[in-house]
């Protein structure tokens, strides 16, 4: 039997909540920075821009888990925990999704991890879509791969494409070798839950 998706759909357009958008993360391999990318996204949200955000983490990598022992957080519960705008939600499953998003958060960023194909139909609705890759050689194979994989389904071409750390040459070459406009390099910036305004303002032209 097949596995039913997530019911992204029937909550966005219900009568009582507000979702103004919903941005899904994927990477083409372990490793890409997927988290790190929508971690920085989440607060740029939240903080700069003073939405209220929601960070979903729909795989089961944990790594929500060890971040929330590294910090002091506004609210600690025991499947999330917030700083001011901005709440992030551990090991999220899908019959969680309905009550999350009920509760009139503006921006809800799901991280999908390497599952797009065990989400994808999930990762589709999603009105923004980001495909995280890597600028090491044997990964830029994975994110080429990747594209095959995707040329499919309309709009494709539409989503962002992101290359962590990448130099103007080789975002310049990738874009020239997959015809592929929206695809762009992430600065370096240790820590994604404290933005630097460099960061801000490549946030604001990239998103």
């Amino acid at each position: 039997m097949r596995k039913k998706p997530m019911l992204l759909h029937k909550v966005l357009h219900g009568r009582n909540n507000i979702v103004r958008e919903v941005i899904g993360l994927v990477g083409t391999h372990h490793g890409a920075g997927v988290t790190h990318t929508g971690l920085m996204l989440a607060f740029y949200l939240g903080e700069e821009l003073g939405k209220k955000t929601a960070f979903l983490e729909c795989n089961n990598h944990q790594d929500l888990s060890l971040l929330q022992h590294s910090y002091e957080w506004s609210e600690e519960e025991a499947d999330h925990y917030s700083y001011q705008n901005v709440t992030l939600f551990k090991s999220v499953i899908s019959k969680q999704i309905p009550d999350i998003f009920s509760d009139e958060y503006e921006c809800c960023v799901l991280d999908f991890g390497t599952g797009y194909s065990a989400n994808r139909e999930e990762f589709l609705r999603c009105d923004r879509k980001v495909v995280v890759g890597d600028r090491a050689d044997w990964n830029k194979q994975k994110l080429i791969r990747f594209i095959e994989t995707v040329k499919a389904v309309p709009g494709y071409d539409t989503w962002n494409y992101l290359i962590p750390f990448a130099s103007h040459t080789e975002v310049k070459e990738l874009r020239k070798r997959l015809f592929m406009k929206n695809l762009m390099s992430v600065p370096f910036h240790r820590n994604p839950i404290e933005l630097s305004k460099d960061i801000n303002v490549w946030m604001r032209k990239s998103f």
